[in-house]
């Protein structure tokens, strides 16, 4: 936690991201009980309007390296507050209640297709190069926490808060986030650009660039080995996990013969252990970070291995928490390879393209469980996961000249506040 009080900047923009992040975790709990009892058949087109603007990452990316990331942030956050104030107005007329959750679900994910790319553009500029890994650690924490406690909160707002106090909740936590991503804004200037991307800036060029410029994304992506190489498999895990945790309640009951007590401990498990992996992700950047990683991966897939053929609820609830805390080591170290091994002018792009691939993973993740249900033994998920994670692991430990260009990465520069 050090890193937190020693960056000004990093520290609002934490502290901003997690209040945001809990309002809309709270919001989305309430949104979709409220469809489940009014209109379950529903439930479908809001989970569509969960992932569907996840796809739209990549031309989020182009715009964070077509302008100051800073400033696109601070106006996604005050926009998104926005949409949720008018949604608080159109309650109105209670017939419109559910089309108008669903539209601000659809809303909030767009923003964080646009502001995700911008955000880890923008936390190198905040910490300086000694100090990243463990910021990147700390800083995926906020949207466990805000997981975890939206989902209690949410639970307790359908019960205690009206559905218009928590939609002013949510429009508050939006515009307290701009503001403290204006408060950031003192501390840190605009990340620098090549001229040419200057001038761009300075003299938009027609819409058709920007389709020119997602090329250009692309071919710089298949130009870097820690992307071609390592990606594919990332996302194959994250593909494998999303199958594998959107069948849990089923795994926990038919091959555990657990309760739903057990079901939330064995889930908690998990989470406890990302959170503790990505707090401590920091204290890992003494060592080399090809071993460091690599070792993670392989403990990842190992655990997840033993998971599938545990036959015991407390043993599955410790691999879990063993396996989530390497997992959240591996997050940290791979986010501050991203960071400092794509050329800067491409970032945006890049990270836009990452985001576009995970939000094409997760709900084919989560489709596939149901359909293979019946068709593949239940623990074809785990074990993809485990191999995934395994072959991931290996390709690592293959790639060499990445590695050194990490220990030449100087800090980008810090403007204390």
């Amino acid at each position: 936690m050090a890193i937190f009080w020693r960056y000004p900047g990093y520290r609002w923009l934490w502290s901003g991201q997690l209040l945001s992040q809990l309002g809309n975790a709270v919001f989305s709990i309430l949104a979709l009980w409220e469809i489940q009892l009014k209109a379950p058949v529903m439930l479908s087109i809001a989970g569509l309007a969960m992932t569907l603007p996840t796809f739209l990452g990549v031309i989020g990316g182009s715009l964070v390296d077509r302008y100051d990331p800073r400033k696109i942030m601070l106006m996604t956050d005050l926009l998104r507050g926005l949409a949720v104030f008018c949604g608080l107005l159109a309650l109105v007329n209670p017939h419109w209640m559910l089309w108008i959750m669903i539209a601000l679900i659809a809303l909030n994910t767009l923003g964080g297709a646009v502001f995700s790319p911008a955000e880890m553009v923008l936390v190198p500029h905040l910490v300086n190069a000694e100090d990243l890994t463990g910021a990147n650690g700390l800083y995926s924490v906020t949207s466990q926490i805000a997981s975890a406690l939206g989902s209690a909160l949410g639970g307790a707002a359908v019960v205690g808060l009206g559905l218009r106090v928590v939609f002013g909740l949510d429009m508050g936590s939006f515009w307290i986030s701009a503001v403290t991503i204006a408060l950031m804004m003192r501390t840190v200037a605009a990340p620098s650009r090549q001229p040419e991307e200057k001038a761009e800036a300075d003299h938009p060029s027609p819409a058709p660039a920007l389709w020119i410029r997602l090329r250009e994304g692309v071919a710089t992506f298949g130009k870097i080995p820690v992307l071609t190489r390592l990606l594919p498999w990332i996302v194959l895990s994250n593909f494998a996990f999303m199958a594998a945790f959107t069948m849990m309640p089923y795994w926990i009951h038919h091959h555990l013969h657990a309760s739903a007590l057990w079901y939330g401990l064995v889930d908690a498990s998990w989470a406890t252990g990302l959170v503790i992996g990505s707090i401590t992700a920091g204290s890992f950047r003494r060592w080399d970070l090809k071993p460091v990683t690599t070792a993670m991966s392989l403990i990842v897939g190992i655990f997840t291995l033993g998971f599938a053929f545990s036959p015991w609820p407390p043993l599955s609830a410790l691999l879990m928490l063993a396996g989530g805390a390497a997992n959240g080591v591996t997050n940290a170290l791979f986010m501050t390879i991203l960071q400092r091994v794509v050329p800067a002018h491409v970032q945006g792009r890049v990270f836009g393209l990452i985001m576009t691939l995970f939000g094409v993973a997760n709900p084919l993740g989560a489709l596939t469980a149901g359909l293979l249900l019946h068709v593949l033994p239940l623990a074809w998920s785990w074990l993809l996961a485990a191999l995934s994670v395994t072959i991931l692991a290996l390709n690592m430990w293959r790639i060499k000249d990445e590695f050194t260009v990490l220990e030449r990465h100087e800090s980008p520069q810090i403007f204390p506040g």
